[in-house]
């Protein structure tokens, strides 16, 4: 594929990526909105490592993110009694209420593509989950090899 080519498709990404961004502002960012539904959705997910692992952010994204969230009163962090170092999340009841909020500002832009564009959408989103398999795999392969 020629350069000019890739260049073309990553600018359709770009053009797609930015109208799929929240019309409203929330309490919350999109990625604090990611890691308060990890929790929500994967309960046993609950330290930083493993919201990292399974996010796919960065520790210190990951970190700041928490730090944010604990000072709006949307987690709880509670000491792991094996190692003093880590702790245990859980998601608050303020913390459901701004997920709610927050993800129906960033999903409303997702639902208007998909309304206008149904079967191209669905279409997008499945490869787009292929693709994001291939990714998370290389990640895979990566870990292996350090």
């Amino acid at each position: 594929m020629e350069w000019t080519d890739m260049m073309h498709y990553q600018q359709q990404i770009q053009k797609i990526m930015r109208s799929l961004l929240p019309v409203q502002k929330t309490l919350l960012t999109a990625s604090e909105c990611e890691l308060l539904a990890h929790l929500y959705l994967q309960p046993e997910q609950n330290t930083p490592n493993l919201l990292s692992q399974s996010s796919g952010m960065k520790k210190e994204a990951v970190s700041r993110c928490l730090k944010s969230l604990y000072e709006k009163n949307c987690i709880h962090k509670q000491r792991q009694t094996v190692d003093e170092r880590s702790y245990q999340l859980t998601i608050t009841e303020i913390g459901l209420a701004e997920l709610k909020k927050g993800y129906e500002s960033i999903l409303q832009p997702f639902y208007d593509l998909w309304r206008s564009s149904t079967e191209d959408f669905e279409a997008f989103m499945y490869y787009a989950d292929k693709l994001a398999a291939h990714i998370e795999k290389g990640q895979e392969n990566t870990h292996e090899v350090l």
